[in-house]
């Protein structure tokens, strides 16, 4: 059958994986204590939507919960919570023109030319949206948001290294799975979409994680989104 729709991790995959550790989580950490600053601990009624994010937790300072999410970013750990409250810090970064995305250009030429195109990250959607609302293309910032068809998270469909997450996602688009190709630069997340049933190829890119030979040999490896005959 042939591909129709094609979902596309973010980090490694269309823009380096070094944005995140050496651009985004360092201007979170840096804009964090400020933002932690304007939240009276406890939350009891809140009303920002940084203390709705909040909410849930049991902070008693902006210390201890900078020392919380920090943790959490050293250690990147995929935590919803966090994922939502950097995607309302990086928000900053973006609508200042501090923060622009370095998606590569094949992958912007096919996010534009490919009719049925979905996100799937880690990254919240929000923080999903902001990036491709801020893409450097050609020393400015363009909004590639338009082209995209919709967007998956942990929240809405559940972890990337697990199946079901990926069955959920082929509900969600009422597609079959043959119909859709993944990419993604991590082998655990290529080898759950294709238990799922969709076809997934595994992107390599300059500063990402070495394949295995057994890697390399089981599974279908691209380096550029314009190597796609779809």
């Amino acid at each position: 059958m042939t591909i129709t729709t094609v979902i596309l991790d973010i980090e490694g995959t269309v823009c380096p994986i070094t944005f995140v550790k050496t651009t985004l989580f360092p201007y979170f950490l840096d804009k964090l204590p400020e933002t932690l600053s304007q939240v009276t601990f406890p939350i009891t009624s809140p009303t920002t939507s940084i203390e709705k994010i909040l909410a849930s937790s049991s902070f008693t300072s902006s210390q201890s919960a900078f020392a919380h999410f920090k943790q959490l970013v050293d250690n990147d750990v995929k935590d919803p919570v966090l994922k939502s409250l950097q995607g309302e810090v990086w928000q900053l970064g973006y609508s200042s023109g501090e923060i622009k995305a370095p998606v590569y250009r094949d992958s912007i030429e096919f996010i534009r030319r490919f009719p049925s195109l979905f996100i799937y990250s880690s990254g919240s959607i929000g923080a999903q949206k902001l990036l491709f609302g801020h893409v450097l293309d050609e020393d400015k910032s363009v909004d590639l948001n338009g082209f995209i068809n919709g967007y998956f998270d942990i929240p809405a469909v559940g972890y990337k290294f697990e199946s079901s997450s990926y069955t959920k996602i082929l509900n969600e688009i009422g597609k079959a799975g043959e119909e859709v190709l993944f990419l993604s630069d991590n082998i655990a997340e290529v080898d759950a979409a294709i238990k799922a049933g969709m076809n997934s190829y595994v992107v390599v890119r300059e500063g990402n994680a070495p394949l295995s030979e057994s890697d390399i040999a089981s599974h279908t490896i691209i380096h550029s989104l314009d190597e796609l005959k779809i």
